[in-house]
């Protein structure tokens, strides 16, 4: 079988297809025919060295699928072969791939193979950072960084969805047009725009009740600013490389929350994943929720897709999928 490694970290250039045996699933483990993978930023951080506890290279990439299970090891019950299946793993970018049962969750009727490869991490690191961790309110001005790419366009919709006065920053105007559909409130071209500036125009010089970022720099030190008396900021993440420290002192004064995320701690509490496969699914019954696949490349263009992810020419899930 075919699948996509990470030889050293590095640039692009690092990643390779390379053939593999193909796997056999151990105790508690089921084999998934990979039909399609969600690329994520903290791909291209695991590439680059930078993913604080990531894998050491050479490394099989990805963590992200949807398939169809192949083969049961032993004392799975959960399972059967040819369920639809999406969920979390490692070496994800390969053909086949042996996954912890409990690492598995049913794919929606309601999605196809990529639909379902962008849910897993974007859906649920939105439904927990604005939900579970933040509760999000009705009325409450929420301001999305990124709010384009596959987690933003996830934020905005959940945001909208808690009836949130949504605030939502982009790179370019057709962004901005695809999260207004989407139901951002006041989208902000921030290449035109000063949206420390904008933020203060529209909230009254009052400040943001939450502000979910994920860029790191500059774009967090403003953030600080956009905060209002005993407001919230999240951070999911440092997509510029990089890290800032909180001014405490700051904080104090103004009875600020500045938490941090990780999904992966959410993904082990199981009411609050009851919880959200269950909004999960009325929002895709009703169709409230909609999952934006913006770009699909095959494996063997991975390390293009993570120029195109780096340099911010995509929007919605990037997937990609085998030949």
């Amino acid at each position: 079988m075919k699948r996509v490694v990470v030889t050293e970290y590095g640039g692009p250039e690092v990643v390779e297809i390379q053939d593999a045996p193909e796997p056999e699933p151990g105790q508690g483990e089921v084999l998934v025919r990979v039909q399609a993978a969600g690329l994520n930023y903290a791909d291209i951080m695991q590439r680059e060295g930078y993913y604080l506890g990531g894998p050491k290279p050479p490394f099989g990439a990805g963590f992200e699928i949807a398939g169809t299970i192949e083969g049961i090891g032993e004392g799975v019950t959960e399972w059967r072969e040819g369920d639809g299946v999406m969920g979390f793993c490692s070496n994800g970018f390969s053909e086949l791939v042996t996954v912890p049962a409990a690492n598995l969750l049913p794919k929606p009727d309601q999605v196809d193979f990529a639909q379902a490869a962008a849910i897993p991490v974007q859906y649920f690191t939105a439904y927990h950072a604005l939900c579970t961790l933040a509760n999000v309110s009705a009325g409450q001005v929420v301001l999305i960084h990124a709010a384009a790419g596959g987690l933003g366009t996830m934020l905005v919709q959940i945001a909208k969805l808690r009836n949130a006065v949504v605030i939502g920053t982009a790179s370019s105007d057709e962004k901005c047009a695809l999260i207004h559909e989407l139901g951002c409130d006041y989208p902000i071209n921030y290449l035109k725009t000063d949206f420390e500036a904008e933020a203060g125009s529209i909230t009254g010089n009052e400040g943001c009740d939450l502000i979910v970022e994920s860029v790191g720099g500059e774009v967090f030190d403003k953030s600080m600013r956009c905060m209002k008396t005993r407001g919230w900021m999240i951070v999911l993440g440092i997509a510029s490389g990089q890290v800032r420290h909180v001014d405490t002192s700051h904080m104090l004064f103004h009875n600020l929350t500045v938490a941090g995320f990780h999904l992966m701690a959410y993904t082990q509490d199981k009411k609050a994943m009851e919880a959200g496969c269950a909004d999960l699914q009325t929002w895709l019954g009703s169709g409230a929720l909609k999952v934006i696949v913006g770009h699909t490349f095959p494996f063997e263009k991975t390390a293009e897709a993570q120029k195109q992810m780096a340099a911010r020419q995509t929007s919605g899930k990037v997937v990609l999928t085998p030949a």
